[in-house]
């Protein structure tokens, strides 16, 4: 499973002129590739693809955030996110696949 890379200057800059969204992992549902507490800089704007990690709204809980790693998208148009932590979550599996309106943006890096 892909990693993040970690930010370097321009992915930083990119975040401060608000052209990067910051978002903290919490739970493990994407772990070992992402821990609580990790922080990712997601490009709003990004071409989504399969095997990306991508923020998105949560189909039934309006005010969850999630992240997870798109595994494919249907013929369609609809995401189907999975978690590297299969254990520990909830995602496709359990709510179906998601609308690209549903997303977020893609994670592009790791931040410290």
């Amino acid at each position: 499973m892909g990693k993040l890379p970690k930010a370097g200057w321009k992915e930083t800059a990119l975040l401060l002129f608000d052209l990067r969204t910051r978002y903290r992992v919490e739970g493990d549902s994407m772990a070992p590739t992402l821990t609580p507490g990790d922080q990712v800089s997601v490009d709003r704007k990004a071409k989504i693809a399969v095997g990306d990690i991508v923020v998105a709204k949560h189909p039934f809980k309006n005010s969850v955030t999630m992240i997870k790693r798109v595994r494919e998208i249907d013929s369609t148009g609809r995401y189907f996110l999975i978690s590297d932590n299969l254990q520990e979550s909830t995602d496709s599996r359990s709510f179906g696949a998601v609308s690209r309106t549903d997303i977020l943006g893609k994670a592009t890096s790791l931040l410290y």
